[in-house]
Parts: C-alpha cells; sequence; structure tokens
C-alpha cells in the first residue's frame, strides 16, 4: 500500500494551518445534509486533517492517500486565498507540501 500513500511531514504549527485548511474546506464545499457521496468525501477530508494534525512533527508524518491530493491541493487554494479565510502569503508554502 505505500506506493498509494505519501508521508506528510509538517511542523506543528503547519500542520494546524494545514488541518484547519482542511477542515474550514471540508465544511464549506460538503455540508451536512449532502449526498451520500459528498458526506463521504467530507468525513475523509476531516479524517485527513485530524491525521495531520496527530502526526505533527513526527519523523514517519502523517500517512495520506495519494488520489486525495488533488483535493487537498484544491482546499489549499480556495483556503490561502483572497476569498478564503487563510493568509494568501502562504499558499505556495502548503502548497509545496503536498507532493
Amino acid at each position: 500500500m505505500s506506493g498509494k500513500t505519501f508521508s506528510l511531514r509538517a511542523t506543528p504549527e503547519e500542520a494546524a494551518q494545514l488541518a484547519g485548511a482542511l477542515t474550514a474546506y471540508a465544511h464549506a464545499a460538503f455540508p451536512p445534509g449532502g449526498s451520500e457521496c459528498a458526506q463521504v468525501s467530507r468525513e475523509t477530508l476531516l479524517e485527513s486533517a485530524r491525521q495531520i494534525a496527530a502526526q505533527a512533527g513526527t519523523d514517519n508524518g502523517a500517512q495520506l492517500r495519494r488520489r486525495q491530493r488533488k483535493v487537498f491541493k484544491s482546499a489549499l487554494q480556495w483556503y490561502f486565498s483572497d476569498d478564503g479565510p487563510g493568509d494568501p502569503a502562504l499558499c505556495a508554502a502548503m502548497l509545496a507540501k503536498f507532493p
């Protein structure tokens, strides 16, 4: 399964920002009461955010699925944009965490 995952290593501060961005995006893009597929996407993003926060600063980092990278990048691009709640100056650094 190692080919299907990648390690995301982040400092505790970076992890908090990344987890916050994924959580905010999950709530904004996939609100409760949506389709079953949307709810699965929401829960998957929220679980990934929990993993990132829990593995902050560890040697192995959070083990995340490669196929989710596109959604992660979309979440970060929205969150760290002029339209999102995050600081746009951090966008490039946060996106660089996802190979």
